[in-house]
């Protein structure tokens, strides 16, 4: 069956997803994009919103863990000042090193997520591997290439918004009958 890279819910940042929300929805395990998601491509280090909001997922028994497809230390040395697992060179949208970490952790794809700012990487990878995939608007579209990017992403971010409007417009007339 063709999995099309449609969000499963459209946020503005990571810090619009709240633990709870995840809870509600079962997750255990949050794999998370780094570049222009977690923090700009050009910085080095976590901020303190950051931080926190990671420490808040730990609180409520969600596990973060950072899926990127960089290259280099820069997955390993956030890793670090976050006190969480990564792995680097992730080749999304492919999809075995994703099933290698729920397969080691014991964690079936219905209880994990994937958050990220690019559709045809880290919402399709999401898709094909059955997890839930959120899309965040990327950080940064200063340069052009990136601004590309999302623009050719847009008809997949739109369907998730008629999706959102058509769901609602149906519990509405559930909810009036």
């Amino acid at each position: 069956m063709m999995r099309f890279p449609i969000p499963d819910l459209m946020l503005g940042s990571v810090f619009e997803l709240k633990p709870n929300r995840l809870k509600k929805m079962g997750v255990a395990l949050l794999l998370m994009d780094l570049d222009n998601t977690l923090a700009a491509y050009k910085c080095s280090s976590p901020s303190v919103p950051l931080r926190n909001w990671i420490d808040s997922l730990k609180k409520a028994g969600i596990e973060p863990f950072i899926f990127s497809n960089s290259h280099g230390d820069r997955a390993e040395n956030f890793a670090r000042a976050l006190n969480v697992d990564f792995i680097n060179k992730a080749r999304k949208p492919e999809t075995k090193k994703l099933t290698e970490i729920l397969k080691k952790k014991g964690i079936s794809p219905s209880k994990a997520a994937i958050i990220g700012d690019q559709v045809y990487t880290d919402v399709l990878c999401g898709k094909i591997a059955g997890v839930t995939a959120i899309a965040v608007s990327p950080i940064d579209l200063s340069n052009p290439l990136y601004f590309l990017r999302f623009a050719l992403e847009t008809p997949f971010r739109y369907a998730y918004k008629r999706r959102l409007r058509l769901t609602e417009k149906k519990e509405k007339a559930i909810v009036k009958h």
